[in-house]
């Protein structure tokens, strides 16, 4: 009963009877007859080479976006955008667990944004940007930049001393940017400088705007993956076809994920125990900015490039901090020979320099 409406040829790839998740799947497929569409990521796989440890960043990120969602949820229920200081003191003082929460939302976003910028390099130094991934690239630039976003706008949230006057030193950079640049810090700011109102379009943005540019883009380019399947590298494209190894994506390759998140999950708990966020003193706009105030470790790499540019030069670093994106969205445009040519060599060399320079540049503003 209910089954006799599916396709002869589709009853093969029907899950056995002979337990409940086949029970249950049997039930699900016989009333949303999405068959084709269960066969075709059950055949997805995952090559395996001295590289493969890379592909799991992907799975990384997507696990320390889900606690942020998490960990989000549960502040947004004491946390009020007109009394951003108050609010959080009393998530950290009063609410249970509060400020272990709060430490988990901390250290999970930076991990996630260490973590895509580690799959970011991964994916450009294993070139799996080549046609016919184009576009999969240029989502996964979009999620970086997205997330980069979240971080800004969640720094000022609580309304501290030090995320107030960097937050206010990111926008006035942000303003210095050609064309656009006073347009953009006008829109964030609300007004000619931070202050409490900014708290409202900074909330706006953190849990409503770009969680729903979030969501469509990253489903996107989880669509587009799934289609297109993973990327080879060259050296393992050139195998022959009896030396090349695969794993099943939605079997080994998920299962072995689980005890990372796993460990990873523990080891946010043990970050969070052993160096919980504080929150410093309340901010107060009148004041005189704090020495050595700078951001937050992922934009000090941009911070310390642009303090070799002062005064009327400044022009020139905005110019080369333009570069590094547009360049990156031109990669897959440029570098299309697979295996690689010349072009394909040169943008691995730039790509390693450009990585080589963000970490220099990260060291030396965290130390300076």
């Amino acid at each position: 009963m209910g089954m006799h409406h599916i396709p002869a040829e589709a009853e093969p790839k029907l899950p056995p009877a002979t337990n409940p998740w086949g029970k249950l799947g049997r039930y699900l497929l016989g009333r949303y007859p999405v068959w084709p569409i269960v066969d075709h990521l059950a055949q997805k796989v995952v090559p395996r080479h001295r590289h493969s440890v890379w592909y799991n960043l992907g799975g990384i990120a997507m696990f320390l976006l889900l606690v942020q969602i998490a960990t989000g949820v549960l502040l947004m229920v004491y946390y009020r955008p007109g009394q951003p200081w108050g609010s959080v003191q009393r998530i950290v003082m009063e609410v249970p667990y509060g400020n272990l929460i709060r430490s988990i939302h901390h250290w999970s976003a930076n991990l996630v944004v260490l973590a895509l910028f580690m799959h970011l390099f991964s994916t450009l130094l294993m070139k799996a940007y080549r046609p016919p991934r184009e576009f999969t690239w240029l989502t996964g630039l979009g999620l970086m930049g997205l997330m980069l976003v979240f971080g800004f706008s969640g720094y000022l949230l609580p309304w501290e001393e030090l995320s107030f006057f960097a937050t206010r030193v990111g926008v006035s950079e942000i303003e210095k940017a050609p064309v656009v640049g006073s347009w953009l810090a006008g829109l964030a700011r609300g007004g000619d400088d931070v202050t409490i109102d900014t708290i409202g379009r900074f909330y706006l943005l953190h849990v409503t705007v770009l969680p729903l540019a979030l969501l469509g883009l990253l489903g996107l380019h989880l669509v587009m993956i799934q289609i297109q399947g993973v990327s080879e590298p060259d050296s393992f494209a050139a195998l022959p076809r009896e030396r090349k190894r695969y794993e099943k994506f939605f079997g080994e390759f998920l299962l072995a994920e689980i005890p990372v998140w796993l460990l990873l999950g523990t080891f946010l708990v043990v970050l969070s125990v052993l160096w919980p966020r504080e929150l410093g003193p309340e901010a107060d706009p009148t004041a005189s900015a704090p020495e050595g105030i700078k951001p937050e470790w992922y934009f000090l790499s941009q911070f310390q490039l642009l303090k070799l540019f002062p005064g009327r030069f400044e022009a020139i670093g905005m110019i080369l901090l333009t570069l590094i994106p547009v360049g990156a969205l031109l990669v897959p445009f440029i570098d299309r020979s697979v295996p690689s040519d010349s072009r394909g060599r040169l943008i691995h060399w730039l790509a390693v320099l450009t990585l080589v320079g963000l970490v220099f540049f990260t060291f030396w503003g965290w130390l300076s």
